[in-house]
């Protein structure tokens, strides 16, 4: 099945744009509630709030509605990532925006993040490997940036194992952290998440 409709509609008018966000934005909400496979499109339209037939102006169905939410949210991470380092020379505070960057995409967008967690094994063929090659290049911006903190001589692969487990941490503060009713802020979370990377918890700990 080819949903690589994102690239073929680039040129449709900003409204078309923004009520086909909505529409990705209510149908996140809806698998991170419900799952992918126990989602319908009633549902989702009812989250919408459009008519049933009034979806397929916009996708081509559930699939497509998956694929566009994976790949809109890791290509607005690159997007952003590349904007929020621009100007930013020292590594430490180049990771440290990263991990901002991310803390706060998907802190605002947290239905997204259980959806991409999740469902990325549901798509197949070519919206896999879409979906899937912006994910690598996320992880690639990031891998760089903490291949610039390593000591010389450390190897790549153990940089990629450090860009690994900091993407573990990250990625599932999902299942724990509630902005409604947390008293910490995403920069804070972010700046304690960047400290344990950089420096390790009992290192933090000797210098509080």
């Amino acid at each position: 099945m080819t949903v690589l409709t994102l690239h073929a509609e680039q040129k449709r008018s900003p409204g078309f744009d923004d009520k086909r966000l909505h529409l990705l934005k209510a149908t996140a909400k809806v698998f991170a509630d419900v799952g992918y496979d126990g989602a319908s499109m009633r549902r989702i339209a009812a989250e919408a709030e459009l008519s049933l037939s009034g979806i397929y102006h916009y996708v081509s169905g559930k699939e497509e509605l998956l694929y566009l939410i994976q790949y809109h949210t890791f290509d607005s991470l690159v997007t952003s990532l590349e904007r929020c380092l621009e100007g930013v020379s020292d590594p430490r505070e180049r990771l440290a925006t990263a991990v901002r960057n991310h803390i706060r995409h998907f802190g605002e967008n947290m239905h997204e993040l259980k959806v991409c967690a999740r469902d990325l094994e549901t798509l197949e063929d070519e919206a896999y490997e879409a979906v899937r090659e912006r994910r690598h290049a996320y992880f690639q911006a990031v891998h760089q940036i903490v291949g610039e903190l390593a000591p010389q001589g450390v190897s790549t692969h153990h940089s990629w194992i450090a860009t690994a487990n900091l993407f573990g941490m990250l990625n599932w503060f999902y299942q724990w952290y509630d902005a409604g009713r947390s008293k910490v802020s995403f920069d804070d979370l972010a700046a304690e998440q960047t400290a344990l990377f950089l420096d390790g918890y009992l290192a933090k700990e000797k210098t509080s």
